[in-house]
């Protein structure tokens, strides 16, 4: 492996339109000419800030219109259970942590599957994720190369909520996010 380089930067992946741009995480790095590159690994905090909500189809007990992201949630999310909020009559949001669960033994199940298909692993309890992904296209640098690398995210439909009963008879709304489609490309 080669290290590119190290930053430590928050992005608002979800705020930008297709193709826009949402910040620098690498402002220059070296390569081997002559190497072939296939994949980027980066290590990520398991914390992120998400804000939305989801329209209800009154699944899972719950009645209200909306399960919506809340600043103080009624159970706040950890590695092994979900933020819990109450359902809701309006799309009023606010920023809310999340944090990516454990691959195993927690309220989300056994993701061990999930996180390889989507090349994640983290150790349970850790405060950081590993993520590698294949690159577009094999990069093999050459002496003139300017290399730049682009990685893209794609959130849709990754914002997810279900119902959850915390007492008898009565629904909340366990909200989570699923891993976005990410792809990258190394290119002069």
């Amino acid at each position: 492996t080669t290290v590119l380089g190290e930053k430590t930067a928050t992005f608002n992946i979800a705020s930008a339109s297709a193709g826009a741009d949402v910040g620098d995480w690498i402002s220059s790095f070296a390569l081997e000419v002559g190497t072939t590159y296939t994949h980027v690994q980066a290590t990520i905090n398991t914390t992120f800030t998400i804000a939305g909500y989801i329209t209800d189809d009154d699944s899972n007990g719950l009645t209200a219109d909306y399960c919506v992201t809340s600043a103080s949630p009624s159970t706040a999310s950890s590695a092994t259970t979900p933020a819990i909020v109450p359902e809701s009559a309006a799309t009023t949001n606010a920023d809310m942590s999340w944090i990516v669960p454990n691959m195993t033994g927690s309220d989300y199940g056994d993701l061990t599957t999930s996180f390889g298909t989507n090349g994640i692993t983290k150790t349970d309890g850790a405060s950081t994720i590993t993520w590698i992904g294949a690159l577009s296209a094999p990069y093999t640098p050459t002496a003139n190369s300017a290399p730049k690398f682009t990685m893209s995210f794609d959130v849709t439909n990754m914002f997810q909520a279900y119902g959850t009963e915390v007492s008898s008879g009565v629904y909340d709304c366990a909200i989570y996010v699923k891993p976005p489609a990410v792809s990258i490309s190394l290119t002069d």
